[in-house]
């Protein structure tokens, strides 16, 4: 770990964690958000796309904190070196997927810029926990992850793998269509093995990340992008709409599972709303 960087944030962090599981090192950015000195340690929100989504996390939380619809929220968001979220787009995948999904060689041409989701769990449980604990004063047992699109993705299989890792998920907008839609297989074989899933998770997608709102959302895009657009279908509200579904369908006693489709958005600008329904419904703030 490296001596902290300044930070044009206020309160705000940034420090440089080495994995020996990834075998990379990440920027990790740090945001304390409310009294986080308080009597009782505070929550720990872990935000992936940090590079992008950090700064607006911070905010998101401290405008809801000033009507005191959530406590105290240490805010740990995982990034990469690179400046920018457009920046980290190979890296991200290689990441947040779980497995080669062969049919996006053009864009990740070699194995190991996908399925690397594995060792990212195992970083986050072994060497980034361990390390926010260490340093902060948290609430070990009250952890929340957020995702969104691949990182949806990668909360999705966390959530169906090692569910007690995060008290809450907030999952947006997941990239269910992965590998021919290989997380609800990832469903029926926990369900097949568990009787149980002790986790709360939210579910949010924008209701243009459809078929036809996609082709609307690249067409101002070169006329490369919106061919590679159209290639395949992909709905992403019904696919959300199902994993939900299924994961009711379960009647887990202790999972606690809601989602919204919220109107009028595309997958490149409900991020951040995402994110704010999110810790919403998680921390049960008011309507």
């Amino acid at each position: 770990m490296s001596a902290n960087d300044h930070s044009p944030l206020a309160g705000t962090e940034v420090h440089y964690l080495r994995s020996e599981h990834v075998g990379d090192e990440f920027k990790i950015f740090v945001g304390h958000c409310g009294d986080t000195d308080a009597t009782e340690p505070a929550a720990v929100l872990y935000v992936s796309d940090a590079n992008g989504l950090f700064a607006g996390a911070v905010e998101i939380v401290r405008f809801m904190q000033l009507s005191n619809q959530l406590p105290p929220i240490l805010v740990v968001g995982v990034g990469y070196r690179m400046a920018g979220i457009a920046e980290t787009v190979i890296v991200r995948a290689r990441d947040f997927t779980p497995t080669y999904d062969e049919q996006f060689v053009r864009w990740f041409p070699e194995q190991t810029m996908m399925g690397g989701a594995d060792p990212f769990l195992v970083f986050i449980r072994d060497e980034l926990k361990p390390w926010v604990q260490s340093h902060f004063r948290v609430d070990a047992d009250d952890s929340m992850y957020f995702g969104h699109s691949l990182g949806g993705l990668f909360a999705t299989y966390v959530l169906l793998t090692e569910p007690t890792m995060f008290r809450r998920y907030g999952i947006g907008s997941p990239s269910l269509w992965w590998h021919n839609d290989m997380m609800f297989d990832y469903e029926t074989r926990y369900s097949e093995a568990h009787n149980d899933l002790s986790a709360r998770a939210f579910f949010s997608v924008g209701a243009f990340e459809d078929h036809d709102g996609r082709q609307r959302e690249v067409s101002r895009m070169s006329a490369d992008e919106r061919a590679a657009a159209a290639l395949r279908y992909i709905d992403m509200v019904a696919d959300t709409e199902r994993m939900v579904a299924a994961l009711r369908g379960r009647k887990y006693p202790s999972l606690v599972v809601d989602k919204v489709v919220l109107a009028d958005e595309f997958h490149v600008t409900v991020a951040h709303l995402n994110l704010s329904r999110a810790l919403r419904n998680l921390f049960d703030a008011p309507d």
